[in-house]
């Protein structure tokens, strides 16, 4: 009989697993000679087949069955298990359980393994004592009905046949109970592997109660913030417990002091209202999340060194449980086992990696992590907690991580993805948290040893999508960490990584950073909720790669702070923001919102907002935090300021406002006529704009004493060109007011800018800078004639001649190389294509001229890193509008991941809004403007640097096509022969001057193909 199961557990592993497993994710067969380490067999998985890392030799699992120092029972019936089993009783194992190693009927010798063999079900009812070793290959489960059943076992492996299932009913509770241990007791498992293994096989644990986690919660009903993120969980039964983060005191700085060990037990849902009525505990800017894992049945834990671990091709669905005291990765640095070149272990590691609460290691099926509350261990004088540095670790795995709630302490962090290909959708999750560790982190680790220091999410991977996630509390190492994984060909000792998920049958090309880098530009932060020391950190230093758009749309940024522990960031990224809430709190009656700490610190290239409300005196950027460029668009966006009223220079080298509406909405103190209001709106009125002026109206508001006096500064484009007092003697409250704004020229974009300054004493709580209004204009009434086209092109063998292109006659850069000069390197498509497709109206041009002009261009010299530019000299005094050309000649391929590269233009050194922009689609060209330029009497040269800020990409720019204010074109050469050499800048060489040629592939092509760059 023995040999029988055995032969069928053995031609079903070969049937889930088709013999040898050899794909790219991972290297494993069921069939291979075990790898003996230190006299003890074990499986071998190699997760990084052709890895050019010499120091890695595989992962290794025990294997149980083939040691020669186990002693095997297999289950030979399908049984129950209970507290009073006798494990001799005749029948219970194939072979008779030897009573010398294991008196009293229990399972008591650490070498006595058990086997639930395939096609046997052995089901836990009850109490049912500690088994130290057990193999799964058939069913396991606990009695769905019986109070209080218990899995209690010191090492679980499951095999692909092998099933262990949970799911208890409402009245009853389940406990899955990975005893650990303060060193191995199993002289089999010398690498100290996981208590709890799953090598491809069925795990389902699954809680009764469905209902949400955790909500969010406002103190008040008349919060401006209005209800947010998840409905509420039902909760009726009053003097039960509730979790939530509290605060009785505040810093200094008017922050919460937030306390997590806290449980409140008179919170009672209001009938039909998305809220809770509170106790009497101050709500004090504390507690907008509020998490109830008292109601759910199934609790997880393991205590000091127990973890899980769910590999191959293991199904995982893990639903409204508890997990509660186990993981012993901390967050340490990594101390891994050292083999030798005979897997020999010559270092026992202590801080091994991947011993998480859940671990997924090169998992290939999907994953479902949902509605589950994660929390640390407590220790005592007889115990060690389990601190593990993350409660889900992941990689190269898949899945839904949603609805989960996290308590975090003691540089505890929630949700690690630590390779950088894993794809999971994490969404809906909650992050309280608290550190008293204050060490200054002055460094940062390296892969493979990703940082946990005490935060929310911290990820490596853009194909993952992250929304509606909620972190209240203090996170040490931030409350959103990205770690964009630099040389990955070399630090992961893979040339590329094969993808599985919704990416399945792609792979990502590890061989340069500049494409893995790229695809971040395709990750949206969506309406996550951020409350207190709860940094969203982007970790991509200020280096040649290209520029990072961090796109977080939408969300709740509430009294949001940097860690105090990790020092300023310096990122090159552009942060974006669409639709954010920015407050102080949620809460108008909430007296204590007026902070100075501060949302960002350090240093970004750029920082982009669009749709903020931004309403109360919020300190969103430090004063030490500066960037490259600024934008602020379609907001009302306050600041907390002690500068000048062109404050909003200090953040940007170069600012951006349209349609800004600086007014402190919400602000406390009212009794104390504190409040500092004194504009209610800026509108433009009707005006001749074509003689560079424009009426602009403002409302004074003298309801409060502190308005009265206040000074009106009228700036365009930074200079002061007007000032004047408001007092309410002179100015009837409330009464529409204009002021005449002149531009400098018919011709341009101008920024205007409205702002108030308090003259008379303010308390300091209070920014002495008033509310602000601001706006750009575009005159574009003057350049509307056709001046000149350019092509930008190498191609000037043939004499001059007037070319025909888009209604206009062109000339090429050469042919006028007194006016024109490049820097850069030119390139060609070969053969050149009969037609090209406009990337946006799908307009298809066919015109000869036309399509040289757009297939063949100037860029960036990738390999000199010469910056691609066109300086054009043009009549002084003069108005331009121009449009500038580009076409995308790049072709990827289908089997690998990738994303438009953004890049931006600058003209006569400033940078173009918007700041970041996609290429052309991929064999389409596009077309980008209008830009303006104002020539005057010595300044004659227009400057057009073009993606400057992104070397490693060849954009092409194409053409440039030029109206002026003067009625007379350009005259084009005709007669001209082949110029000399195109002139460039003196860091080019004689390659910058020559073609280079690119295959042009067509649009229907399935398989990549290789172009030369």
């Amino acid at each position: 009989m023995k040999t029988l199961l055995s032969f069928i557990t053995l031609a079903l592993l070969v049937l889930f697993l088709g013999g040898s497993f050899s794909q790219e994710l991972y290297s494993f067969d069921w069939n291979s000679p075990r790898v003996n380490i230190n006299g003890h067999p074990h499986f071998k998985v190699n997760y990084y087949p052709g890895t050019t890392n010499s120091n890695y030799k595989g992962d290794f699992y025990p294997d149980l069955e083939s040691n020669t120092i186990t002693k095997k029972y297999t289950f030979s019936k399908n049984i129950t298990l209970t507290l009073s089993t006798n494990y001799a009783t005749a029948g219970t194992f194939t072979t008779s359980l030897n009573t010398t190693d294991n008196p009293f009927g229990s399972i008591t010798d650490f070498n006595s393994i058990l086997i639930v063999p395939y096609g046997i079900t052995v089901t836990f009812s009850g109490q049912v004592d500690l088994i130290p070793a057990l193999i799964i290959k058939g069913r396991v489960v606990l009695d769905p009905s019986v109070q209080n059943s218990r899995y209690w076992v010191m090492k679980t492996i499951i095999f692909p046949t092998g099933v262990l299932e949970s799911i208890p009913i409402s009245s009853s509770n389940h406990t899955i109970y990975n005893h650990g241990s303060y060193g191995t007791p199993f002289s089999w498992d010398p690498l100290f592997t996981s208590s709890f293994i799953c090598l491809g096989g069925t795990v389902n644990l699954k809680g009764y109660n469905g209902e949400s986690m955790w909500a969010g919660r406002n103190s008040s009903y008349t919060s401006y913030g209005g209800a947010f993120l998840r409905t509420p969980f039902s909760y009726n039964t009053a003097n039960a417990p509730i979790f939530r983060m509290s605060s009785s005191v505040k810093d200094s700085y008017n922050c919460p002091i937030y306390v997590i060990n806290n449980y409140y037990t008179k919170y009672i849902k209001v009938s039909n209202e998305n809220s809770f009525i509170a106790d009497t505990v101050n709500f004090n800017g504390a507690g907008y999340l509020l998490a109830n894992p008292w109601n759910k049945n199934l609790w997880i834990t393991g205590g000091m060194n127990s973890s899980m671990v769910f590999t191959l091709n293991s199904t995982v669905n893990i639903q409204n449980c508890v997990f509660y005291d186990i993981g012993h990765t901390r967050g340490d640095v990594l101390d891994d086992n050292t083999l030798d070149s005979s897997y020999n272990l010559l270092h026992a590691g202590n801080n091994l990696p991947d011993r998480y609460p859940i671990t997924l290691l090169h998992n290939k099926n999907q994953v479902t992590i949902s509605n589950n509350f994660f929390q640390h261990g407590f220790s005592s004088s007889i115990t060690v907690a389990s601190i593990p540095r993350s409660f889900i670790g992941a990689k190269r795995s898949f899945g839904l991580i949603t609805g989960n709630a996290f308590a975090l302490k003691s540089n505890i962090g929630g949700i690690s993805l630590l390779h950088g290909t894993e794809q999971f959708n994490i969404s809906f999750n909650a992050f309280l948290s608290v550190y008293t560790d204050t060490t200054t982190i002055s460094s940062y680790r390296a892969y493979p040893d990703i940082d946990y220091l005490n935060g929310g999410i911290v990820t490596t991977s853009p194909f993952s999508t992250y929304e509606g996630n909620a972190f209240e509390g203090n996170f040490k190492g931030g409350a959103f960490q990205v770690i964009p994984i630099q040389s990955r060909s070399s630090v992961t000792g893979l040339s590329s990584d094969i993808l599985i998920g919704t990416y399945a049958g792609l792979i990502q090309d590890n061989t340069v950073d500049y494409k893995t880098n790229n695809v971040w530009n395709n990750v949206v932060y969506k309406n996550h909720f951020f409350a207190g020391e709860a940094e969203f950190r982007f970790r991509y230093s200020l280096t040649s790669q290209p520029t990072i758009k961090v796109n977080i749309n939408f969300g709740w940024h509430i009294n949001q702070r940097f860690s105090q522990r990790l020092g300023s960031n310096q990122a090159n990224i552009e942060l974006s923001y669409d639709s954010p809430y920015m407050a102080s709190t949620l809460n108008v009656n909430d007296v204590g919102n007026i902070v100075t700490s501060s949302t960002h610190n350090g240093k970004y290239s750029a920082v982009s907002i669009i749709n903020a409300i931004a309403t109360s005196t919020y300190a969103y950027f430090s004063e030490s935090f500066t960037s490259n460029y600024l934008s602020i668009k379609d907001s009302k966006f306050s600041h907390y300021s002690a500068s000048p009223s062109t404050f909003l220079k200090n953040y940007g080298t170069q600012l951006y406002l349209s349609n800004v509406n600086g007014t402190k909405l919400n602000v406390d103190y009212d009794t104390l006529a504190y409040n500092f209001k004194p504009l209610y709106n800026l509108s433009p009125i009707s005006g001749d704009i074509s003689s560079n002026k424009i009426n602009v109206s403002f409302i004074p508001n003298f309801d409060f004493a502190y308005s009265d006096g206040q000074t009106v500064d009228y700036i365009v484009d930074d200079t002061v060109q007007s000032s004047f007092n408001l007092y309410s003697s002179s100015f009837p409250n409330k009464t529409m007011k204009y002021n005449e704004v002149q531009f400098p020229k018919a011709n341009g974009v101008y920024s205007v800018l409205i702002s108030s300054t308090q003259n008379l004493f303010i308390p300091s709580v209070f920014s002495p800078v008033g509310p602000y209004f601001a706006n750009s204009y575009t005159i574009d009434t003057s350049a509307i004639n056709f001046y000149l086209g350019v092509d930008l092109t190498s191609d000037v063998s043939s004499p001059a001649t007037s070319l025909s292109i888009f209604g206009n006659s062109w000339t090429k850069c050469g042919w006028v190389s007194g006016i024109c000069k490049t820097t850069g390197v030119f390139n060609k498509v070969s053969p050149t294509p009969s037609t090209v497709t406009e990337s946006i109206t799908g307009t298809v041009s066919s015109i000869p001229n036309e399509v040289s002009m757009l297939t063949s261009y100037l860029t960036n010299d990738v390999t000199l890193g010469i910056k691609s530019s066109v300086n054009l000299t043009l009549p002084p005094s003069s108005s331009y509008r121009f449009f500038i050309y580009s076409y995308n000649a790049d072709y990827t391929g289908a089997d690998i991941v990738t994303s438009l590269p953004l890049f931006t233009i600058k003209i006569a050194g400033k940078y173009q809004e918007p700041y970041s922009r996609p290429s052309s689609t991929y064999q389409h060209y596009k077309k980008f403007g209008p830009f303006f330029w104002n020539s005057d009497a010595t300044d004659t040269t227009l400057i057009i640097e073009w993606a400057s800020n992104n070397l490693k990409y060849s954009i092409p720019i194409c053409g440039i096509e030029i109206f002026s204010n003067s009625s007379s074109a350009f005259i084009n050469p005709t007669s001209t022969s082949s110029g000399g050499a195109v002139e460039t800048s003196s860091k080019s060489t004689s390659a910058t001057n020559s073609d280079q040629v690119l295959s042009a592939a067509p649009s229907f092509l399935l398989t990549k193909t290789s172009l030369i760059n």
